[in-house]
């Protein structure tokens, strides 16, 4: 009967012009409405949220679903935070479309928020805390046996963790370590994470971690780690012979790996399911040195019955460790999300291997498309296919986001900074340092003194009666270069020589011999040296990158920058404020170039620190300047980047019309999303 009525639904879209995936979806939502009116006829109310859903393959959405209110047994809960536990959903993501995931899917299972609706035999009150096994929702009713107290202090962030502790909690189990029994985890991923901690928690002492890279070393060390290898760097696994081993990555290629850490007579815990076959079984290996292997999946707690058992236990006590901080969860988190950034974080999963734990923080969303009351007006079947009445997260909200979170938090220590060259950008420069949290302007030198004394006056620090005696200065840690560009080079050797780090005002240098020699010296003094390109730190620029890497530009496909500028006569005396008057912008041997190198160089920084890919050939054109004839005016650039896409780069120092100073810009990059 199912099927008719499913072969019948089809042709009636057909005839009205869906294609075959707005026919599917338009039946979806059709379904969902019946289910979901069904508590209404038992006499129970329709909530209506939002989650978050894979409806078919490669494709994930924010969709609105209708909740019914709670049965007897049954809590409802407006979620606050779900954790994405992204080794496991990435390799559901990235089997879309194959029988191991039947799409419309909800992923997720770890989950907290606060009791909306409770059932008469729920044990819960409108109000109370809770964790909860469900999917990413806004909203979800779940049986009691699914929901668990939030202990008194702890946050709802670290409790949305609540699943994934059970889960590692049952491979402590199996492992049964004893007093004095060494411990190996192999895998630094959530679970692998939270197990390290477990172990530690339980008094264990020489506990190693195994991971494919050291990028979560600091972590595992964190977590009580002794020890950490990265397989990557060739390290030897079987010098580790601990006694226990669990295998928390569910790579079937790293069972070898955990055979090879154990201890002769030692214990390997299959923490999960592998995510494939393991071949190449080591099986002779095993037998000769008494290795014993234990699987853990959390299908074993249910096997007694329901969550209130033995799964319940383990949920309530891995709360209890969490809010005794026994165990911490804080630190584990890599992103948190905007709901609404969650279809371009998942079609960026499969090949964002960076991130290991994602918390989505429901909060973020509009209250009103939270939680609300849902109506009986059947569905609008017009083909909405995808988050109807939810429109993308405002760029204007991305980029106040990005604004709020601080480049400069978390920054430590004192950098004591010194101002080589105090003319026309040497003074914005000194008001930045002074602004920083983490630097102090300790020193100012220019060939004017005036224009140093003016500097240092002006945010408290001393000056230098010569370039030597400013690279003496004990309290000069890192020297900044706002002088032209011919003096880049040979300056910045000169501090690197001194032992000094060095900030270069762009360009690096006028020539690429004076680049490379400034790259010699620096690596051989050991320090560091950077050129300021501070435009990447701008608010739009961050919230760009953070779409970026969160997948919404899918594969770069162009780019195309503008630069229009209109430069006065006086530029070329004294730049835009002239405060140290020179010609040197006029002159090729000085200058290196005209409008690329002075202006355009900013906004090449910032394309390819979005797009992340390396260019592979450029073709360029020029035109000169008519008041300094030695340099460009006018520039247009071709680019083929790595993957083959394009882009294209066009700039100009004299267009009638346009702002003197900063010019106007425009910069266009598209893909594949």
């Amino acid at each position: 009967m199912k099927e008719r009525l499913n072969e019948y639904a089809s042709s009636v879209f057909q005839r009205l012009g869906y294609t075959d995936q707005e026919a599917r979806d338009a039946k979806r939502e059709a379904w969902w409405w019946l289910k979901a009116r069904d508590s209404v006829w038992r006499g129970r109310g329709v909530y209506r949220g939002h989650a978050v859903v894979w409806t078919h393959g490669g494709r994930c959405e924010l969709l609105p679903v209708d909740v019914a209110a709670p049965g007897p047994d049954q809590v409802t809960v407006a979620v606050e935070a779900s954790v994405v536990s992204t080794g496991t959903e990435r390799a559901a993501y990235a089997a879309a479309g194959t029988p191991a995931v039947r799409l419309p899917f909800r992923p997720g299972y770890s989950s907290a928020g606060i009791v909306v609706g409770a059932g008469r035999r729920s044990g819960f009150a409108v109000g109370d805390r809770v964790a909860v096994i469900a999917p990413h929702a806004s909203l979800v009713t779940v049986d009691a046996t699914a929901a668990f107290h939030v202990p008194d202090g702890l946050s709802l962030d670290a409790a949305a963790f609540v699943q994934l502790g059970v889960i590692a909690r049952l491979g402590v189990a199996v492992a049964g370590v004893r007093n004095g029994e060494s411990v190996c985890v192999i895998g630094s991923g959530v679970i692998g994470a939270l197990a390290l901690r477990l172990v530690a928690a339980s008094g264990a002492s020489k506990l190693t971690t195994v991971a494919r890279t050291d990028r979560r070393a600091a972590i595992a060390r964190m977590g009580g780690a002794t020890a950490f290898l990265a397989t990557s760097t060739g390290a030897d696994v079987a010098a580790v012979r601990a006694d226990v081993v669990i295998d928390s990555t569910g790579d079937p290629g790293a069972f070898r790996d955990a055979v090879s850490a154990a201890a002769d007579g030692g214990r390997v815990v299959l923490l999960g399911s592998p995510r494939g076959v393991t071949r190449d079984v080591p099986i002779d290996e095993m037998r000769r040195r008494r290795i014993t292997v234990l699987g853990a999946h959390v299908s074993m707690l249910a096997r007694g019955g329901a969550a209130s058992g033995a799964g319940g236990r383990e949920a309530r006590a891995f709360l209890e460790q969490l809010a005794a901080q026994e165990v911490r969860v804080e630190d584990l988190t890599d992103v948190v999300l905007d709901p609404r950034e969650t279809p371009a974080f998942y079609r960026s999963l499969p090949s964002n291997t960076a991130v290991t734990v994602a918390r989505i923080d429901w909060s973020r969303m509009p209250s009103g498309s939270r939680v609300r009351g849902a109506s009986m007006r059947p569905p609008d079947l017009r083909a909405r296919g995808v988050a109807a009445g939810v429109h993308p997260r405002p760029l204007e909200r991305v980029a106040a986001d990005a604004l709020a979170e601080d480049p400069l938090a978390g920054a430590t220590g004192m950098l004591g900074v010194a101002l080589l060259g105090c003319g026309d950008i040497g003074e914005q420069n000194a008001a930045a340092i002074h602004a920083a949290p983490n630097a102090r302007l300790v020193a100012c030198y220019d060939p004017v003194p005036a224009l140093a004394s003016e500097v240092a006056g002006r945010f408290g620090a001393g000056t230098a009666s010569s370039i030597e005696g400013l690279l003496a200065n004990d309290a000069v840690d890192a020297v900044f270069l706002a002088v032209p560009h011919d003096l880049h080079g040979p300056l910045a050797v000169q501090a690197a020589v001194a032992g000094r780090h060095v900030i270069i005002e762009k360009p690096l240098a006028q020539s690429l011999a004076a680049a490379q020699a400034t790259a010699d010296a620096v690596r051989a003094a050991g320090v560091s040296a950077t050129v300021c390109f501070p435009q990447r730190y701008d608010a739009g620029v961050r919230a760009a990158r953070r779409l970026v890497d969160l997948g919404a530009l899918g594969e770069l496909r162009g780019t195309l920058t503008t630069f229009l500028a209109d430069k006065p006569p006086a530029y070329w005396q004294g730049g835009y404020s002239g405060r140290s008057l020179s010609d040197w912008r006029a002159s090729k041997d000085r200058a290196g170039g005209g409008v690329l190198i002075m202006n355009l160089s900013h906004h090449v920084d910032v394309v390819l620190h979005l797009c992340g890919l390396p260019i592979d050939s450029v073709t360029a054109f020029v035109s000169p300047e008519q008041r300094a004839p030695e340099i460009e005016d006018s520039v247009t650039v071709a680019i083929r980047y790595a993957n083959g896409s394009i882009g294209t780069l066009c700039a100009s120092s004299s267009v009638p019309g346009t702002w003197e100073g900063r010019g106007t810009t425009e910069m266009r990059i598209w893909g594949s999303s």
